[in-house]
């Protein structure tokens, strides 16, 4: 049996929380500590875009919030005018980090603080419109080098990043 410690419950008030899986975990922990509410919202947030991903063929990106998506989204290209309501006239964006400004664009308010959750290996454009962003965390299945180093920085290096089976589906 895997077991891993958790800073608190579902709000920050609880008290420390424990995991428990018979087997290996679908996830690690790269960066941060994590809570009960993050494992949930990881583990549900990354089936949703995890699902996006193989029915529609684009990568997709969420942002959740206490178990429930804020915006979810695949990636399309963004004209001006959505450029600009996101925030991010001017950057150049890959197709993940496309679909994430989608994401969180759907409900800029909702996502403050949010889980945001990646169907691929997070890429430095990526990174870094995260970076700018206010978010508690990240669940992706990979990570490039240099992603993560940007990732790393944020929140003052406690920025939590979670690494995610890519294969992990709940039953």
């Amino acid at each position: 049996m895997k077991e891993m410690f958790l800073r608190y419950g579902m709000n920050p008030h609880q008290a420390k929380a424990r995991l428990y899986a018979i087997g290996a975990l679908p996830i690690r922990i790269l960066n941060g500590d994590a809570s009960y509410i993050n494992i949930l919202d990881a583990l549900n947030a990354f089936q949703l875009v995890r699902e996006l991903k193989q029915c529609i063929g684009q990568p997709a990106a969420a942002s959740f919030k206490h178990v429930s998506p804020a915006g979810a989204a695949v990636y399309s290209p963004l004209n001006e005018s959505l450029e600009r309501s996101y925030f991010v006239k001017g950057l150049e964006l890959s197709p993940l980090a496309v679909a994430y400004s989608r994401a969180r664009g759907t409900d800029r308010m909702s996502s403050f603080g949010d889980c945001a959750a990646f169907s691929d290996q997070v890429d430095v454009s990526a990174a870094q419109l995260l970076s700018k962003e206010v978010s508690d965390l990240i669940v992706a299945p990979a990570y490039d080098e240099d992603a993560l180093a940007v990732l790393k920085k944020k929140k003052n290096g406690n920025y939590l990043i979670i690494e995610m089976d890519p294969n992990y589906c709940r039953t």
